[in-house]
């Protein structure tokens, strides 16, 4: 994977993380919304299946060569 790729997954981690640390501080605040636990545990199990999604299409996408520059056909003449 790219330093790119590598980056924006480190930033979507972050901003993630910081989005369940928010969502269980608000559910605890106000306890007639959900369990905080329950909140938390399910975003997470969100944000984990991100991940491992955009990190398996990158490496599809490097091993297939999906990565590299792209070749134009010429049109084929009549």
């Amino acid at each position: 994977m790219s330093t790119l790729a590598l980056f924006v997954l480190l930033i979507g981690l972050v901003v993630g993380l910081a989005v369940i640390i928010g969502l269980g501080c608000l559910v605890y605040q106000r306890p007639a919304l959900k369990t905080p636990v329950t909140v938390a545990v399910t975003a997470a199990g969100v944000l984990v299946a991100f991940v491992v999604g955009v990190v398996g299409i990158a490496q599809a996408s490097a091993r297939s060569g999906g990565a590299g520059p792209v070749v134009t056909v010429p049109p084929s003449g009549r």
